[in-house]
Parts: C-alpha cells; structure tokens; sequence
C-alpha cells in the first residue's frame, strides 16, 4: 500500500517557489497587495506585538468572533485555517471515499489538482471555453450520487470570471437534492462585491472558503478560513492543528476586521488604478480583460515575450494569462496603484511601438 502512495506521489509535480529576493521587485505577479500598509496598522502591530506574543500559543477565540460578527453567522460555523489552500486540503481529506470522484474548473488555483492528486480522487474538469466561458451544462451532467464534492472558485483564478447566479443556484439547489457538497472558494469576493455566506443557512452542502492573503493584504501571515454549517465545521475541525494561526496573524486579522475602510479604500484604489491601466491601453489600441478580481489579462500579441522579459529586467513581475487556448499572448498583471500600473504601461508603450 505505501509503495502505491509514494509513487502516486512522485508522479506529482510541483513548481519551484522563486530563488531571488521579491522584495526587491514590484510584485505584479501573485495578486498580493502591493499597495503598502498605512502608519495606522504598522504602528498598531508594533504597539500590540511583545515577548507574549512570542512566548506563548495564540489565543483565537477573538479572532473567530470578530469572523461570526462582521460576516453575520454563528461562531461554529467558521473554521480558521492556515491559508485557504490549507481549507481545502482539509475538505479532500474529509470527503475522500473508497471511488472518490471530484469537480473541477479547468484552469483554477493550482492546488485544487494538485490535492485531487495526492488523495487520488478521479477528477472531473469542467473545461472554460474560447469565450472564457465555463460549460456549466456538463457540470449538470456530470452530477450523480458518486461525486464527492464539487469545488468552485467564484470569482476564479487564473481566468477572473464568475459563474452567474442563477447557475449557481441552481448547482446548488440540484446538488443539495444529492447530498453533495458544493465548495465556492471567494479568495477574491471583495473585489467581485458579492458573497454567497448568506446561502449557507439555506444549503447545508456549501461550504464557502476565504483568504485573507488578497484584499486584506495579509499573504505572509497565511491565514484563512471557511463556512459552512454547524455539522460540517464540526467534522472538518477534527483536522484542525491544536492552534489554527498565529499570533500575529491574529493581531492584523482582527485589527483590519474592526478597521473595514482599510479593506474599503484598498479594492477603491485597485478599481481606480485598473481604469487608469484600461484608459491607457486604449490609447495605444492594446485589448485587454477586465476580471472580477485584482488582476487583468493584456494582450501583447508577438510582442509578449518581449515585454515580459523587458519587465522582469525593469524588476516588475507578472504572469502568464488566462490558461486557456487562444489566449496564449496575454499576460496576467495583478493590480497595483495609478503609479505601478503607469510604469507598466509605459514599458508596454514603448515596446509595442
């Protein structure tokens, strides 16, 4: 049985993280914020910060009533994870079965594959179309009493699309008549400005997955959290590590938790910095597409491994796009501010000319 798991497991492939220092580049890249933090809140952790902090194991407790109060739920409905990707490894794990079989969006969050992987689940990709449209009628399709779970991200990266409400819905309401579970990973919702917590209480087979790396800004502290009903969040914390996150994880998440306009004003700045980015490329008749979250797509035509490389020697960092067909010259640029995105663009100007 252990030689089928080990080699299960080196058939994985798993990316290098970067051998160079990012702090020494603007980070365009990975959808962190890159927008520095205000006086306030670097002031307010070196205040709060000491040798307890330190010493000691973390005490949670407020941090999950701060999460039951400003998203309106019960404190047993949330479990504190480390990182969502840690959320969703725990969701693998739970609903693994015998024949487990899983649905997917093709292209998501990489460890989304890379967990169906490791816990050997068959895995059932609902492709996005050349439209970046997802083919929502084979998820109806596929859904049978076999499927484990389904897992969405809503708004979904690499893509930056969602799926429309009354789909999802209706995803929901059929998978609830099948008992299967329904994951919607909303690392991006602020910047989409909808939820679907609210359905929690309606639908006991969702389960709603959050982060706190994109609009709080929070990616090194590797924090975050899901939802879901009183029963599934008591089988999914028996996973849980004795303390779920750190103290200083703890510290920012709550003074951001009690301080909304830092987040307001954050998702203002990325809106307002992105119509500036948008106006530009029009004047020099570059197309783009605009996401649901705090990155777009550009594309550079045969000028794009130019640009990328003129930009990685510019020390900016940025991405590949979409990651479907036919979109094979545009690059991902997370959003920064009017300034960033400027320095971008001029890059791109000349280039192009």
């Amino acid at each position: 049985m252990k030689k089928k798991i080990f080699s299960q497991l080196y058939k994985i492939i798993r990316e290098k993280p970067y051998d160079f220092d990012r702090s020494k580049y603007i980070r365009l890249d990975k959808n962190e914020k890159i927008i520095r933090f205000g006086k306030n809140f670097l002031n307010h952790l070196k205040k709060k910060v000491n040798s307890y902090h330190i010493s000691s194991y973390p005490n949670i407790e407020k941090t999950y009533n701060l999460l039951a109060e400003k998203n309106h739920i019960s404190r047993d409905s949330i479990l504190i994870t480390a990182g969502s990707d840690l959320a969703i490894r725990y969701i693998f794990e739970i609903f693994k079965k015998k024949k487990s079989k899983v649905i997917t969006i093709e292209p998501t969050f990489g460890m989304v594959n890379v967990y169906a992987k490791i816990f050997n689940y068959h895995n059932i990709r609902i492709n996005f179309d050349h439209m970046l449209q997802l083919n929502v009628k084979k998820i109806f399709r596929n859904l049978k009493k076999n499927i484990s779970f389904i897992i969405i991200a809503n708004p979904n990266s690499p893509t930056g699309t969602i799926i429309k409400k009354k789909d999802l819905l209706k995803i929901l309401a059929q998978s609830k008549l099948l008992n299967i579970p329904v994951v919607i990973d909303e690392a991006y919702t602020e910047f989409y400005g909808f939820s679907y917590i609210k359905y929690i209480k309606k639908y006991n087979n969702l389960i709603i997955i959050r982060t706190f790396s994109k609009a709080f800004g929070l990616a090194g502290m590797r924090a975050g959290y899901l939802v879901a009903n009183k029963k599934i969040v008591k089988i999914l914390s028996k996973l849980k590590p004795m303390y779920e996150i750190n103290s200083f994880a703890c510290l920012s998440i709550e003074f951001l938790l009690k301080k909304q306009r830092i987040i307001d004003n954050y998702v203002k700045d990325v809106i307002r910095a992105k119509n500036f980015f948008f106006k530009k490329l029009k004047s020099i008749q570059i197309n783009y597409l605009d996401t649901y979250a705090n990155f777009v797509h550009v594309d550079l035509k045969n000028k794009k491994r130019i640009i990328e490389r003129e930009l990685f020697k510019r020390k900016i960092l940025v991405r590949k796009g979409p990651g479907v067909k036919g979109y094979d010259n545009y690059l991902r640029i997370s959003l920064g501010s009017k300034l960033h995105m400027q320095r971008v663009f001029n890059i791109i100007k000349k280039k192009i000319n």
